[in-house]
């Protein structure tokens, strides 16, 4: 009996030995595997000047990075964290849109959301971690606070509107809550107004959706679940929901919830008086204990700033592609925004000449998916993309161009410019709101 187990001892340890070391090499491999794949990707970002964050985004403290890589394996976007040598890293940066599931999937707490890098900062309405701005009772939700996905915007509306409607007793006014904007953010702030029992006034300059509604016909617009007060949590069947299947929920939550919004009005300014704001609309002015800003940036869209640019034909949008049949287009933008619009553009059955322009060497900040189905479509022949090309005047049936050193001109029926937009601070310090400029600091700091 010894004598067996001693054999077994004896023939089984150099087994079990030699396992464990082939499980070590092919971890090691997968390892390093990773690392050169993560490398690869970090490279291509830097040679395509796509390694700057645009808005909210990880940062990684390495010295508490465990590198057990559950990071990598959450966010929504595909490949935004890698393992290099052992230790996550954001490697696509500018596909980052601000999830934040890979923050809460660390058992390390070595991620944060920030915004701003050491060397871009980036100017935000300074805001405490229930989103109120240094006027006591104002409260800004959404893009307007430098946050554009639609599911962190709606959690914003909610937190910001329950903060503000936890103290309402004060003064006799027209309103316990103004909210303004009738996008996400200020859907999710005026259903919690309506859960609490408390008066509350939306207002939209354009129609209800705020910016979803203004996004083209069939545009996907969100990937994954949300919640809204009164209604729970959302899914749906397919997980690429469209701008109409959005807005159709979105009217079928306003008739559930007898959900009012005073469209096509127009914040003109507020001032706050002892214990209570004065709201100045289109359409007169309302008082109210507190304001929450939820109105987006889509109202000012940088612009080119050359001669004709306000021409008629000059749009900053696009809403109905099929309207623009059998015309001479330009598209000015290399990021997501401008090569999309030149993908609805260019569809065959349209039968338009599309110019896609793009300022530098590279398309701008825009994700893989839409610059392979845009080459693509150049090599159909249904698009043309110049590079390092810009617009230095604009006439009524042309477009005086510079691309690269050459000047030329362009015939032209319609330009659809897609340059960013511009945050609205200069009206923002009107009111009286601190504008921080932040580099790779958090949503409250």
């Amino acid at each position: 009996m010894n004598i067996g187990i001693e054999f077994l001892l004896n023939n089984m340890i150099p087994l079990v030995f030699g396992l464990m070391l082939l499980f070590v090499f092919s971890k090691s491999h997968q390892r390093e595997k990773q690392t050169k794949e993560a490398k690869k990707l970090i490279e291509k970002a830097l040679r395509t000047g796509m390694n700057e964050p645009l808005s909210l985004h990880p940062i990684i403290d390495p010295a508490l990075c465990g590198g057990c890589g559950a990071c990598t394996l959450v966010c929504p976007e595909g490949d935004i964290l890698k393992l290099v040598n052992h230790r996550a890293q954001l490697v696509s940066p500018t596909k980052c849109v601000g999830h934040g599931e890979c923050e809460k999937a660390c058992p390390m707490d070595a991620i944060k959301l920030v915004f701003g890098t050491k060397t871009r900062g980036m100017d935000i309405p300074r805001l405490t971690t229930h989103y109120e701005t240094n006027i006591s009772g104002l409260y800004i939700a959404g893009e307007l606070g430098g946050m554009g996905l639609i599911r962190n915007a709606i959690k914003q509306g909610i937190l910001a509107a329950t903060h503000a409607l936890s103290d309402t007793s004060k003064n006799k006014t027209d309103y316990d809550l103004i909210v303004i904007g009738a996008g996400p953010a200020g859907l999710s702030a005026s259903l919690t107004a309506i859960a609490n029992k408390k008066s509350y006034l939306c207002i939209e300059q354009n129609s209800f959706g705020g910016t979803v509604y203004n996004f083209p016909r069939q545009k996907i617009v969100m990937s994954h679940p949300f919640e809204l007060p009164m209604m729970g949590k959302i899914k749906f069947k397919n997980n690429k929901v469209s701008k109409e299947e959005l807005l159709e929920y979105w009217r079928a939550v306003k008739d559930k919830t007898g959900f009012k919004v005073q469209e096509q009005t127009q914040f003109i300014g507020l001032e706050k008086k002892d214990n209570f704001f004065e709201v100045k609309t289109s359409k007169g002015t309302y008082t109210s204990k507190k304001v929450v800003l939820s109105m987006g940036v889509r109202g000012s869209p940088r612009k080119l700033g050359v001669p004709g640019e306000d021409s008629a034909k000059v749009t900053y949008n696009l809403l109905d592609p099929e309207q623009y049949q059998n015309k001479k287009i330009i598209v000015v933008g290399g990021g997501n925004a401008g090569v999309e619009a030149a993908q609805m553009l260019c569809q065959e059955k349209y039968g338009s000449t599309v110019h896609l322009f793009v300022r530098g060497p590279a398309f701008d900040r825009c994700n893989e998916d839409n610059i392979n189905r845009i080459q693509a479509l150049e090599k159909k022949g249904l698009v043309q993309i110049w590079f390092n090309t810009s617009i230095q005047e604009i006439t009524a049936t042309k477009a005086k161009v510079k691309k690269n050193e050459d000047s030329l001109e362009l015939a032209n029926d319609f330009i659809f410019v897609f340059a960013g937009a511009e945050l609205p601070n200069k009206f923002l310090m009107s009111l009286g709101v601190e504008i921080d400029k932040k580099f790779e600091k958090g949503l409250a700091a």
